[in-house]
């Protein structure tokens, strides 16, 4: 393209050369304007198409590239949804391969060894290492059983009574989130309590299967207790 550019220019300057006369009409210098005009002209429009036809390339280029981030971020979306249902599915697989041991536990003197695989699953959803499981009594509104990680001064605000003031399956207070089992089992609802890292909590659902499995431990561990006694 700018062999074009030099080729007018050559012209352009042997133009006084090349014309060594006027016509009927013009003088020889006004011929010479003439032509030299034209060949501006000729090399502006020239210029305007090169322009546009850059501006085109950069259009596409600019489509491509977002295009390019737009399936960039799609991958990255796609591999973290996943690893987050490759890790839901580690915890459910975990939580059914437990319950065999759940019996074997059970007789054992250490009965809060059976919780360690909902409090871990906990952890790795909520992304603390901090974490409460209450079994609270909805009549006498007192807490029947409570395994706290790492002490009970860190919940120590949530008493029977105040879990039980709210309604919701789910909820936030303060820097804390919430989970209550969906369904009661004798009169006693889980509670699963653990610091609020980010604005919007995921996976609640998730949460809500680990009370629900919270609750079935524990009723598995007053049945036991109640054959012993017998």
């Amino acid at each position: 393209m700018y062999w074009i550019y030099l080729l007018i220019f050559i012209i352009t300057v042997f133009v006084p050369q090349i014309i060594r006369e006027g016509n009927a009409f013009f003088r020889e210098e006004d011929v010479e304007s003439l032509i030299i005009l034209c060949f501006g002209v000729f090399a502006f429009v020239l210029y305007l198409a090169k322009e546009k036809e850059l501006l085109k390339v950069f259009r596409e280029k600019l489509h491509l590239q977002r295009k390019t981030n737009d399936i960039t971020k799609d991958l990255s979306d796609s591999y973290s949804y996943i690893g987050g249902m490759n890790r839901k599915f580690d915890i459910v697989k975990n939580l059914i391969f437990h319950l065999p041991e759940v019996q074997s536990q059970i007789t054992s003197k250490n009965h809060i060894s059976i919780y360690d695989p909902i409090l871990q699953a906990v952890k790795v959803l909520a992304k603390e290492e901090a974490v409460a499981l209450r079994f609270v009594d909805v009549k006498k509104k007192v807490i029947v059983k409570s395994v706290d990680v790492p002490t009970k001064e860190y919940f120590s605000g949530f008493s029977g009574e105040v879990l039980l003031r709210s309604k919701k399956i789910f909820w936030e207070e303060d820097e804390f989130a919430l989970v209550r089992s969906p369904r009661k089992a004798k009169n006693i609802s889980a509670f699963l309590i653990f610091p609020k890292v980010t604005n919007q909590l995921e996976d609640v659902e998730m949460f809500k299967i680990l009370a629900s499995q919270s609750l079935l431990l524990f009723e598995l561990d007053i049945q036991k207790q109640s054959l012993e006694e017998k």
